[in-house]
């Protein structure tokens, strides 16, 4: 189907919807497999499949992009929202290999707790992201992730602090590999939560 100047009843947000339920989705595995509950092939293999459903509906996104001429925010910001969840999936599979390679089976409260955070930093993307559907926006949702990722830093520091201490040294650079990686992720959600707020600013 060509480029076309009428406008379309594509509906966006329901895609974004579906977006934000398959990161929460690969949250909660994330935090089963951290809490080493359940077998690591299956945990890694369930965020395998997420991670594939999210690509296929940025790929349908960007199709749908190509084909409308009015969309509900900016063009540039649809792009920006579903990349962003698609990069956020992407990072929960590897700290998820990583886990799986390195400490299957095993319970790591660090990591369950950083996990933990991560689902709760995502959570308050959906609020946000239902602020910019409904043109309006509340700081709340912001403070409370701003509030996780300190958090999350401490524990983060600790926990490197601790594992230069007392591991050793092949367990210290692969447990170094997986805080690595859940930092980044932590990283990665505070910067998309951002995003979120600075489109709900404009939008409302």
């Amino acid at each position: 189907m060509g480029f076309s100047l009428f406008p379309k009843n594509i509906k966006f947000f329901e895609y974004f919807q579906r977006q934000q339920k398959l990161v929460a989705q690969a949250a909660d595995v994330l935090l089963s497999l951290s809490s080493g509950a359940g077998a690591a092939v299956d945990h890694c293999g369930r965020l395998h499949t997420i991670e594939a459903e999210g690509n296929l509906l940025v790929r349908e996104i960007s199709r749908l992009l190509a084909e409308t001429f009015i969309t509900p925010i900016d063009r540039e910001d649809v792009y920006r929202i579903a990349n962003g969840y698609e990069e956020l999936l992407n990072q929960i599979r590897a700290i998820g290999v990583r886990i799986g390679l390195y400490r299957a089976g095993k319970n790591n409260v660090t990591t369950r707790e950083l996990a933990d955070d991560f689902k709760s930093m995502i959570a308050n993307c959906a609020i946000l992201l239902d602020g910019i559907a409904a043109d309006t926006y509340s700081e709340a949702p912001m403070n409370d992730i701003i509030r996780l990722k300190t958090e999350s830093d401490n524990m983060l520091l600790v926990a490197m602090g601790e594992l230069q201490e007392r591991a050793p040294a092949g367990e210290t650079l692969s447990e170094a590999q997986i805080l690595d990686r859940c930092e980044t992720l932590l990283v990665t959600a505070e910067r998309f939560a951002y995003t979120l707020e600075a489109i709900g600013i404009k939008n409302v």
